[in-house]
């Protein structure tokens, strides 16, 4: 069980780092781009491997493409190819009747995760904007605190949280998507400080 817990933690955790990874490569050109392809087409399948696991997971990872695309946020070739995947994964899944979407948690997390979405992009605006005149006093607080929220996706945490308290869903789905943003926002650090360094050093990136 133990072990079963910690693959299935670790699956989430590859998503995160790889769609990071993958959005790096291709917006801010800090990686190598062939290899985000490459991995977006081991995402896809991966996607789908985490959906037709159960209805929980199918709920949350499809609510969050849901999400995504109402969010406008399918912005290159490799998301494309990704989102492509997934859903042809969807219909084939569901013609064999593999296919079982836990209904209350799709909802949930296709509305946390928009939100999510929405605040993340008014968030960098913020950041870009407080970077050149920083608020004092509370209004100054609350822009840190709405900044981190955002950053760090916490509506969709929150829409766990409600999900394993009130509609019975396995605290192990709140780790696992833990791990998810865990390693995303690790992956992102990393795609940060190269930035920083290419920004500094200017160099040809060979793909």
């Amino acid at each position: 069980m133990i072990e079963s817990d910690i693959a299935f933690i670790l699956l989430f955790a590859y998503i995160g780092g790889s769609l990071k990874y993958i959005d790096s490569a291709f917006d801010d050109g800090v990686f190598n781009r062939k290899l985000a392809l490459i991995l977006s087409v081991l995402t896809g399948f991966v996607f789908c491997l985490v959906i037709a696991l159960n209805g929980y997971t199918a709920g949350i990872y499809l609510g969050i493409v849901i999400s995504v695309i109402l969010a406008g946020k399918i912005d290159n070739f490799a998301f494309s190819l990704i989102t492509a995947m997934v859903l042809a994964g969807v219909i084939l899944l569901g013609a064999e009747g593999l296919l079982y979407v836990n209904i209350l948690t799709l909802a949930v997390i296709v509305l946390t995760s928009f939100i999510d979405e929405i605040g993340n992009d008014s968030a960098d605006a913020l950041k870009t904007s407080i970077n050149i005149n920083k608020p004092a006093g509370v209004k100054g607080v609350l822009t840190d605190l709405y900044i981190r929220w955002f950053t760090f996706r916490c509506t969709a945490f929150a829409g766990l949280i409600f999900l394993a308290l009130f509609a019975d869903m396995p605290w192990i789905f709140f780790v696992a998507v833990l791990a998810d943003e865990g390693m995303y926002q690790f992956v992102g650090s990393v795609a940060g400080k190269r930035k920083k360094t290419t920004d500094t050093n200017p160099v040809v990136q060979v793909d």
